[in-house]
């Protein structure tokens, strides 16, 4: 299994910006796209704290089941606690697992759905054919993955911000995979049946914003990745100066491919 990238830290991070109001909006996007049914058996591929799952459960309602896998047994503690507290034991549960192993018979699933989830795995092409095996004949797979190269951040020095993005994008297996997901998926015997944008847009330093909730751990992977502190610490400085209106932009697509099994 992969060593998960997401620790006890993260939990709460995570939960933050998955509450932004155009994180929210994406969920909803993806659920719609989805069209999960009652009765539906699905598997969320990289849960994170279970959000997105707790909400397709609802929609599953008590005769189907969702199952959410992470590599991070922070994560699944944290989707476990969530589910417990919304009274929906019933119809959703999580283990640990990995995206390019999954460990469930062939044809078990009416749907699979992975949100931001491919970026991180280095097999991309055996995870999306382990999606499409646990696929039942008719099965959809939907993916929501961002393409790192349509980030657009207003900082005061261009090229430092250019130092910033390449440093973070290091912490990506594939920071670029939308373009790809087409061809991808056709090779895993999935047919592309949909396909949209999801842009996260905001104008305004606003602390519940996705972007401005993303500042700090994007210096911190930076770091990482060996983009020197003073150099990252100005970067986040600026962004978070730009409290004045038109002083903030920041935008970033995602892309939404639902995919189903012939």
């Amino acid at each position: 299994m992969a060593s998960p990238l997401f620790g006890p830290g993260d939990v709460l991070r995570l939960e933050k910006a998955y509450a932004a109001p155009e994180i929210v909006e994406q969920r909803a996007r993806t659920r719609a796209a989805l069209g999960a049914r009652p009765g539906e058996r699905g598997l969320d591929v990289g849960c994170g704290p279970g959000l997105l799952a707790c909400e397709l459960a609802r929609e599953v309602g008590p005769a189907g089941r969702v199952v959410g896998i992470d590599a991070s047994p922070d994560m699944i503690e944290a989707s476990r606690a969530r589910a417990a507290r919304e009274g929906l034991a019933e119809c959703v549960e999580f283990t640990v697992g990995d995206a390019s192993r999954l460990e469930f018979p062939g044809e078990t699933f009416d749907f699979v759905v992975a949100v931001q989830v491919y970026l991180y795995v280095h097999e991309v092409e055996r995870a999306l054919a382990e999606a499409a095996r646990v696929l039942k004949r008719g099965g959809r797979h939907a993916i929501v993955d961002t393409d790192w190269d349509s980030c657009v951040w207003l900082t005061a020095d261009r090229d430092r911000h250019r130092r910033v993005m390449e440093a973070r994008v290091g912490h990506f297996a594939n920071p670029h995979l939308p373009p790809r997901l087409p061809g991808l998926l056709r090779a895993a015997g999935l047919r592309l049946a949909n396909a949209g944008v999801i842009p996260l847009l905001n104008l305004r330093c606003d602390p519940a914003s996705f972007s401005v909730g993303i500042i700090g751990a994007t210096k911190n992977l930076a770091v990482r990745h060996g983009l020197p502190r003073a150099e990252a610490d100005a970067w986040e400085a600026d962004l978070r100066s730009r409290t004045e209106d038109g002083q903030y932009f920041f935008s970033l697509n995602r892309f939404l491919f639902v995919a189903t099994k012939p």
